[in-house]
């Protein structure tokens, strides 16, 4: 497997987010959700268990709070859901090509720096990307807002790019469906990323 990385501006170190072990039950709900679900059997004991796990669990591995101070826009999550449909029946077609193709797919593993500097914004756009066929993400880096991703086939002249590029769309499609008016605009006139003094903290 052949390795190229993409050359990306340097961009300074980002204060890390506190993590604070207060009650976050929708976090413990959702564990819970996950307890019983191993289980494969509804009963008071598996859920009252369930809640206990997820109470450790946050408490014990408090998560990062999330900054979101973003408005929803249906249209603009319409247009987000109904592309990615597409680039995931696209992608899936040509995955398909190559698996019953004689020609040995070449591989790399490419770095894409995101202009935003969100964690909610990084964490849907590396899920968006993962979910395609022919790409994954193996790893991200919050603090530099960095995913590195691994491609199925880079055989053709300017295919990373291609996908560099892709990428970044994706985030565009995303922070337009779900970002604040500051943050759109920081985006398409590629300013810095706008602060938040008093964020909306939403804890999964």
């Amino acid at each position: 497997m052949s390795e190229a990385r993409l050359a990306t501006a340097p961009r300074g170190p980002e204060s890390p987010r506190r993590r604070r072990r207060e009650f976050q039950p929708r976090a413990i709900v959702t564990i819970a959700l996950a307890w019983v679900l191993l289980w494969d059997r509804v009963s008071w004991g598996n859920v009252v268990n369930g809640l206990l796990v997820g109470l450790f669990v946050t408490y014990a591995f408090p998560l990062p709070s999330i900054e979101y101070s973003g408005r929803l826009r249906p249209h603009r999550v319409a247009l987000l859901i109904g592309q990615f449909l597409v680039d995931l029946v696209g992608a899936s077609w040509q995955v398909m090509r190559l698996a019953f193709g004689r020609r040995r797919p070449r591989n790399a593993v490419i770095e894409v720096q995101l202009r935003s500097r969100s964690d909610f914004y990084l964490t849907l756009t590396a899920e968006l990307v993962a979910l395609v066929p022919g790409s994954v993400v193996v790893d991200a880096r919050r603090s530099t807002s960095v995913l590195y991703l691994h491609l199925l086939d880079v055989e053709r002249p300017g295919t990373i790019e291609r996908q560099r590029a892709h990428v970044l769309a994706v985030e565009r499609r995303v922070v337009r469906a779900l970002g604040s008016r500051e943050e759109i605009a920081a985006l398409d006139t590629d300013a810095p990323w706008p602060s938040r003094t008093t964020p909306t903290e939403e804890r999964p």
